[in-house]
């Protein structure tokens, strides 16, 4: 198990630089909400990590998965970091620019994507209670943020720009008819 910790440990790094370097926290964001996630996201980070330690090999079919998970997070993470640049907290009331280039052109919230991938990952190596209950309440998390941050662009100046952008970009899943041929091309 030592390749899934590694790479666990490259993406709680990369996590925690993100939270204090990358993403600014504006003061649209609630001291609440933002508590209850870095709470939440301690609970995953400091649960898996000794669960690293004291849990013996599990199969190598589930090690394999979460390494592909883990190894995905990581790759969408930083993909999104260098096209982005930067980018608000969750639940920002300001509006910068909307990013659709890189992974933004896959999905609309792709770190959002690279953060479940490692807690679902953790969730499934461990199966412990305690990470699949943070898992979902993350996931809920991150689909409040999402549908907040939308809100807020949708009544900003970018409303039809990014009117557009939703009908072409799936949330957190590719719109797959978006690279299938239509019938007008056959």
């Amino acid at each position: 198990m030592y390749i899934p910790a590694i790479l666990y440990l490259a993406i709680v790094a990369s996590l925690i630089w993100g939270r204090f370097w990358f993403f600014k926290v504006s003061t649209g964001a609630p001291r609440l909400i933002v508590l209850g996630y870095d709470i939440a996201v301690s609970c995953q980070i400091l649960l898996t990590l000794y669960l690293f330690f004291v849990t013996p090999e599990s199969a190598w079919v589930r090690i394999a998965l979460v390494t592909v998970l883990y190894l995905l997070s990581l790759v969408i993470f930083w993909w999104a970091i260098m096209t982005a640049k930067s980018l608000d907290f969750a639940f920002s009331e300001r509006v910068g620019s909307i990013v659709t280039t890189g992974p933004f052109r896959i999905v609309r919230h792709p770190f959002y994507i690279s953060y479940i991938l490692v807690w679902l990952g953790s969730s499934l190596l461990f199966n412990s209670p305690i990470l699949w209950i943070t898992l979902f309440y993350l996931m809920t998390f991150y689909t409040l943020s999402a549908k907040k941050e939308e809100k807020v662009i949708l009544k900003s100046v970018y409303s039809k720009e990014y009117e557009q952008y939703i009908q072409a970009v799936g949330m957190f899943l590719p719109r797959i008819k978006k690279w299938m041929p239509s019938n007008s091309e056959h």
